[in-house]
């Protein structure tokens, strides 16, 4: 014998490293619920809010909600300038070094 593991031996660890990933991605899921439904039932108390010219008296959690939801979009947009010089940027990087084999040869 040469002391490779034998296929089946491959299956068997492959198998119980695939289990191990799903309990910890489980419990990870599980904690990530639990953070949240806390969260949530700690900021239900309705806040005072005042927009320009609005008042309203929402919960704090649909405060916090929709500032992380605005704050991502406006992440996302302005960050799309930046995202399209640098796609630019490689799209003419790699036309460039095409065109440097082409003329190499």
């Amino acid at each position: 014998m040469t002391g490779e593991p034998l296929p089946l031996q491959d299956d068997a660890e492959r198998l119980v490293r695939r289990r191990r990933r799903r309990a910890v991605r489980a419990v990870g899921v599980l904690v990530v619920v639990v953070l949240a439904v806390a969260f949530v039932l700690q900021n239900a108390k309705p806040v005072r809010v005042h927009f320009w010219f609005v008042t309203g008296h929402p919960r704090l959690i649909w405060v916090v909600l929709v500032s992380v939801v605005v704050g991502i979009v406006l992440g996302y947009v302005l960050a799309a300038p930046g995202r399209r010089a640098a796609k630019r940027r490689r799209r003419q990087e790699k036309a460039e070094q095409r065109e440097a084999r082409r003329s190499g040869r």
